[in-house]
């Protein structure tokens, strides 16, 4: 492409002047913070003195601010006044979460939260920026059109097609968002932040590389900023220059550039996970796998038990406080760098902190709830909870039975070892799989394999479980069935004692097949064997699922274990990925540097570690949403002394829906967050309310 000169140049250049803060990542929280406070205060500082500086943005999200404030809170009405002006941008989102690794709950809280919170600063801004997620949920338009946000910024993920700076992006319920894309990035404009001097030079370069993507008349935007990186006090100066040379140059802000671009020809309907243009970093899906399991039960237990529970036991308080406490965790938790895992050693150690907090919040709620409910009932005994929207083992749907001691003893499933690998038989038919081990020369962020796969050294039958030995690890597998369940429950316990490998359960399908699908976030998303590659990045055929991933008429159930692969006569789901640093320079996989050389011994994996996983014959599975909740939500017991008013058997709140997001009291009213994950209209009965849900829609009522 011919070089653009600059001294001919016609387009406007439009300017927004930001810094994109990592809370955690390749150093730890207070040493980034202590970065943070001097770039905020250079940032305000430059406000006060230099009228030109008329806007910087803030990264959309309000963590920032606060950990700022944490630290300099006499400052928050003058930070409140430019937020208030336009001159500083504020949210809309908490954290920039990863979307894939956290519920879909947590993406509204996490935008609930942030939009409050920034309104209480001084004003929301209200563009769904999104500006280093490793790829884009398909609900995303939705989710951000359900807070009345109809514009969105995006970088990773934007499918090779798209060859222009905005589309429209719509949900599978239709729900359409209009796209400002960054085909270079949010920090594409850093040089010109850290090298203001050479502004010309990197200026130049960035209208010749942008040039093959803006239409006629289209101003080229320069997001001048980057990780950490804080506001050059001379780029005014450097702006003053360049329109004395006679270029039509100044600073904006997102709100001026998207609402001033004519409505996009081009669209796109569902999740984005190219890696035409960006890397998509798809095995952090696998990296810390501990982690994930540990955020999956802690997000379970306060959307699941500890809301509904406080919001619908009679005379039980709603703990507000209790519960901002666990959200704020968690949305901390919950941004990109910190629950993908792709951190230091340290960072993980306070992110298990948190989580463990968050567990023991829902965990005293939910049972000092049971209890009280249980105080109130008339026989003595043991009162069971289901948690979910239909009948469980007799159990009303979100209600409660005196069951005797309340627990089900499983019943031992016929686990038989084989020279490759084990079978299960479920519903009459032979479930088979194994495992597989390989080298993975990698990172926190990219398998790169190395070396063939191995088959098991050795495959044995001790009592009714089977082991498999590697020379890298020992792994034993336990099987159980519960009665009336469509699946068979694995236990499987893992000794790892080598380094840089990597582990999966290898699941034979009874047919050859060349797609799956997988819950996702507030959908069941179906896709290909392998995603598109691209910008130094191998295709992957690594995806994420949210519970579940069926093909070839098997399934395997999860509960925080995310990366599958479809091999075409299997499903794989990766059980350990043992690295030992953030980033390496380039892969066979990744030809670029997703991040800094930082050792993360840790992230070895080296231990024992303990995963479940469900195998389910998946042709005989009509709801995979209903299977999923009988495998990862399990009944609540509490004792009851007797003497209560209440029957032996109740529902807290009688419902006829497809799907359930949320319980809780909001503002002082009980709000329900249900889901239609069918292409079709649904009518769906909460309490006394009617209520039509649209095909693949979220909808929440308050009128009961």
């Amino acid at each position: 492409m011919p070089v653009v000169d600059l001294t001919r140049y016609q387009r406007p250049i439009r300017v927004i002047p930001h810094t994109h803060w990592d809370r955690e990542w390749y150093l730890s929280f207070e040493q980034f913070r202590d970065q943070l406070v001097e770039t905020m205060d250079l940032v305000l500082e430059l406000l006060d003195r230099d009228d030109r500086w008329t806007h910087f943005h803030l990264d959309g999200q309000t963590a920032m601010i606060d950990d700022y404030l944490e630290v300099r809170p006499e400052r928050e009405a003058e930070l409140g006044a430019h937020i208030s002006e336009g001159r500083l941008s504020c949210g809309p989102w908490t954290t920039l979460v990863d979307e894939f690794l956290v519920s879909g709950e947590s993406i509204i809280r996490d935008l609930e939260d942030g939009l409050r919170r920034a309104d209480q600063l001084g004003g929301a801004l209200r563009i769904g920026y999104l500006p280093d997620q490793f790829g884009h949920v398909g609900q995303m338009p939705q989710l951000l059109r359900l807070f009345g946000i109809d514009r969105a910024v995006v970088w990773r993920g934007v499918p090779r097609e798209i060859v222009e700076t905005s589309f429209m992006w719509s949900s599978p319920d239709g729900s359409r968002v209009e796209v400002l894309y960054l085909p270079f990035g949010y920090g594409h404009g850093r040089k010109l932040a850290i090298e203001p001097d050479l502004f010309s030079e990197h200026l130049q370069a960035e209208a010749t590389r942008f040039e093959e993507f803006l239409g006629d008349g289209e101003p080229l935007l320069v997001m001048l900023g980057g990780d950490h990186v804080r506001p050059a006090p001379s780029l005014p100066d450097r702006l003053d220059e360049s329109r004395r040379a006679g270029l039509d140059i100044e600073f904006t802000s997102l709100l001026r550039i998207v609402s001033d671009r004519p409505a996009p020809a081009r669209s796109w309907s569902g999740e984005l996970r190219s890696a035409a243009r960006a890397n998509l970093l798809p095995n952090t899906y696998s990296a810390r796998i501990a982690q994930k399991m540990e955020r999956a039960r802690a997000e379970h237990l306060i959307e699941r038990y500890a809301e509904p529970l406080a919001a619908l036991v009679p005379g039980v308080r709603w703990p507000e406080e209790e519960l901002r406490r666990a959200w704020q965790l968690l949305h901390l938790n919950g941004a990109h760098d910190s629950v993908c895992g792709c951190s230091t050693d340290e960072v993980a150690r306070a992110v298990d902190a948190r989580t463990e907090e968050v567990q023991q919040i829902a965990i005293s709620i939910a049972t000092g709830a049971l209890e009280h409910l249980a105080a109130q009932v008339a026989e003595a005994g043991t009162v069971t909870f289901n948690p979910s929207p239909f009948e469980r083992d007799g159990v009303p749907a979100l209600g409660w039975r005196l069951t005797g001691d309340g627990r089900q003893s499983p019943v031992r499933a016929d686990l038989v070892a084989g020279a490759d690998g084990a079978r299960v038989h479920l519903g009459g038919e032979e479930v088979r799989f194994t495992l597989e081990d390989q080298g993975d020369e990698g990172d926190l962020y990219t398998f790169s394999p190395s070396g063939d796969v191995r088959h098991p050294e050795e495959i044995s039958q001790i009592g009714d479980q089977v082991r498999f030995v590697f020379d890298t690890c020992d792994a034993l597998v336990a099987a159980r069935m519960a009665p009336g369940e469509p699946f068979v429950r694995l236990t499987v316990r893992i000794d790892n004692r080598s380094p840089d490998h990597r582990l999966r359960l290898v699941c034979a399908l009874p047919e050859r097949v060349e797609r799956s699908r997988a819950g996702s976030v507030f959908e069941i998303v179906d896709r290909p064997m392998v995603g598109e590659g691209g910008h130094g990045e191998s295709p992957s055929p690594c995806w994420p699922a949210r519970g579940f991933c069926v093909a070839g008429g098997r399934g395997i159930l999860s509960e925080g274990v995310f990366e599958y692969e479809l091999t075409g006569d299997a499903l794989a789901m990766t059980l350990l990925r043992c690295v030992g640093t953030i980033s390496r320079h380039e892969l066979r996989t990744r030809k670029r540097v997703a991040g800094p050389d930082v050792a993360t011994p840790g992230a070895q994996m080296i231990g024992t570690h303990r995963l479940k996983l469900g195998l389910m014959d998946a042709t005989w599975v009509t709801d995979p949403i209903a299977t999923w909740e009988r495998y990862a939500l399990p009944l609540l017991h509490a004792s009851s002394p007797g003497g209560g008013e209440l029957s032996s058997e109740g529902t807290l709140l009688d419902m006829d829906i497809p799907a359930l997001s949320s319980i809780r009291r909001r503002n002082g009213d009980l709000a329900v967050t249900v889901w239609n994950p069918a292409p079709d209209e649904r009518s769906v009965r909460i309490g006394s309310a009617l209520v039509r849900i649209g095909p693949h829609r979220i909808e929440t009522t308050t009128a009961f």
